[in-house]
């Protein structure tokens, strides 16, 4: 955990350090994966601990940049660089490995967006659905509440944390 704290504070200086980057899914083109960028070779994203669940407990993870796949999001708001960094050691501190990475609920999307941009939303979640044939199955993954809240686009709980941590200090 030590050494995530140490790459997030040693690239704080360089130039694209804290912008949101998406690259495509190699086995499904339409879904993106997030991360947060730190340097010209990598960046940390929020992941399941085993590969290919859709709930785990999730990580906060060192990505190698592939730049032939890997780009940055468009029209995106971020934050300012000493929030991203304050918001990626809260990650570290309250969420790796004590959090669960849920697809529908908290996800790669979801994280990387809390803390470039402040909001804790996924816009994938249609494509989400749609892949995985969830439409009735939405109301016992998140509830009648989620469905109508729109839980799985916006994760209201994680945003709540990081806020919390990002004013204590």
């Amino acid at each position: 955990m030590q050494s995530l704290h140490s790459l997030i504070d040693g690239n704080f200086s360089h130039p694209k350090y804290g912008r949101l980057l998406h690259c495509c899914d190699s086995q499904n083109p339409s879904i993106l994966h997030y991360s947060v960028q730190l340097n010209d070779s990598e960046s940390l994203a929020w992941e399941p601990i085993y590969c290919n669940r859709q709930k785990d407990i999730g990580r906060v993870a060192i990505w190698q940049v592939d730049w032939s796949r890997f780009q940055p999001a468009k029209w995106v708001k971020h934050l300012e660089k000493e929030q991203i960094k304050k918001a990626l050691h809260i990650s570290v501190n309250q969420l790796h490995e004590h959090w669960q990475y849920e697809l529908f609920r908290f996800n790669c999307e979801h994280w990387a967006r809390l803390v470039t941009t402040g909001d804790c939303r996924c816009f994938q979640i249609q494509e989400f659905k749609k892949l995985q044939h969830i439409p009735a199955m939405g109301i016992v993954v998140v509830g009648i509440a989620g469905l109508i809240t729109g839980a799985w686009e916006h994760n209201g709980y994680a945003q709540e944390l990081i806020e919390e941590g990002m004013g204590a200090g």
